[in-house]
């Protein structure tokens, strides 16, 4: 059985080449069939793919391949839940790989992907069984105790990207952001720490309804969780190197520690605290004036994103006002895996926002085109993120740092008819582009395509848009 392409090969930036101009790659990210949409919608889709090249290295599972095994993997968790004493009815979402259980008025909802990437990391096939019986118990989630003196023992805080959060009104169904049902607050930026009622297999993430149920605020009940994180939180943290560390902890918890400032503070770090928390197991703590602790936690970071349960790979620097966002300096040597780390974590977030997002327009009947994150690389290791605008189109454009302007109407193949900095579109209060509230990771609904004036201005040589200070 295979890997999805992109955890597989760990192909995210690729070479451009040809004249100075840039040749895009994309992470490949295997999506079941989509819906039926507008013939213009497929076009953008497959421009978006032409102009997407894939780079030497590891072969990566063809479509039809990663279908099966993920076909197979669904399978499997079906029976695994039948002999688990399931009664109701199952049905296999294939396009978005999840199973639900239920009718269709009061279903749950079980995701397979984290399961199916343990499931092949495991090397036993007893590692594999076990895979399969947690699976199958996730299904109990924790009951909501009628009483807060009951849960408050068992509440416990949970970091994990913003994003995971941000999308949970898109994978339950509902309408809108502001229909939630989980609460959080942001962190740093791309984090988020939310509430979660702790079991032995599973956790139960906590909303408005459960907090307003017992008549407690979120700010209250997450000072409790922190407070019972922090009985499990007194040993030493491990370190890698004289002020580097990591959590010692093997208990689903490690990346929420990062709430915890006593346990930050417990590496005795060179400038300010630096952290990542690229698994759900793992924080990862140096300091901002540190160079050989900055590549060694990035180096790290890039192994442990790749496994089941990553987390995020942006980095966070502790200062009086809270977590910030932090990039080393562009000469330092860690540089390199950090922007990878930052840009591995937007595609996929984008990647699976995009997917949320088709499938709620096709519920709702919205033409919308969701446009696709793609970062890609020059032969001197310089890197951007790119998104295609085609005229025509109603279109939510991530926030990426350049813009391919296509026009099918003027006959020009796959060749760009405006290749713009972002800045220089948006910056200039031109009217293309309205942010769109409450999506994470932002997208922006585009207006009016650009005058022939405008695109005249931004046709510009790919390779002439990096920054030039990038080494």
């Amino acid at each position: 059985m295979s890997r999805a392409p992109w955890m597989s090969a760990w192909v995210l930036l690729g070479m451009l080449g040809g004249s100075g101009c840039a040749t895009p790659v994309r992470p490949v990210i295997q999506q079941a069939p989509a819906p039926p949409a507008p013939v213009e919608a497929e076009q953008a889709r497959r421009t978006e793919a032409r102009l997407a090249e894939h780079v030497d290295g590891e072969a990566p599972a063809t479509p039809d391949e990663a279908v099966r095994d993920r076909d197979a993997f669904a399978q499997q968790a079906l029976t695994a839940l039948r002999d688990a004493g399931e009664q109701r009815e199952i049905r296999y979402d294939s396009e978005h790989f999840l199973l639900e259980l239920g009718t269709a008025e009061d279903a749950r909802t079980l995701p397979l992907s984290d399961f199916f990437d343990e499931y092949l990391d495991a090397s036993t096939p007893e590692q594999r069984m076990d895979v399969l019986r947690r699976l199958a118990q996730v299904r109990f989630s924790p009951s909501v105790p009628e009483s807060f003196s009951v849960a408050r023992p068992k509440l416990m805080p949970v970091v994990r990207g913003r994003a995971f959060f941000e999308k949970m009104w898109l994978l339950m169904g509902r309408d809108s952001p502001q229909q939630a049902p989980a609460s959080f607050k942001a962190v740093g930026g791309h984090l988020a720490v939310g509430l979660a009622l702790d079991s032995v297999d599973t956790l139960r993430y906590l909303g408005p309804e459960e907090l307003g149920r017992w008549g407690v605020s979120f700010s209250q009940a997450l000072a409790i969780a922190e407070e019972n994180l922090r009985q499990r939180s007194t040993g030493p943290l491990e370190s890698l190197a004289p002020g580097t560390c990591q959590s010692p902890w093997n208990d689903t918890y490690g990346a929420s520690r990062l709430v915890l400032d006593e346990v930050v503070r417990r590496c005795p770090v060179k400038g300010a605290p630096v952290v990542m928390v690229p698994h759900r197991d793992l924080l990862l703590i140096t300091g901002a004036e540190d160079e050989d602790g900055l590549r060694l936690v990035g180096a790290r970071a890039l192994k442990a994103i790749l496994t089941p349960r990553g987390v995020d790979g942006r980095a966070l620097r502790r200062t009086p006002q809270g977590w910030v966002p932090f990039m080393p300096e562009r000469l330092s040597e860690a540089w390199a895996d950090f922007r990878k780390l930052e840009l591995f974590t937007q595609a996929r977030d984008y990647d699976e926002q995009l997917q949320q997002l088709e499938k709620h327009h096709t519920r709702t009947g919205e033409a919308r085109f969701v446009a696709t994150f793609t970062p890609y690389q020059d032969e001197r290791g310089r890197s951007l993120s790119y998104a295609v605008w085609q005229k025509g189109l109603t279109t939510l454009l991530p926030r990426t740092e350049v813009i391919f302007f296509m026009d099918p109407s003027r006959g020009q193949g796959d060749r760009p008819v405006g290749i713009a900095r972002w800045e220089d579109v948006v910056g200039r209060d031109n009217g293309l582009l309205e942010p769109v509230p409450g999506l994470y990771p932002e997208r922006y609904l585009t207006r009016d395509f650009p005058t022939e004036a405008q695109l005249a201005g931004w046709q510009n040589d790919p390779g002439d848009l990096f920054d030039e200070r990038e080494p």
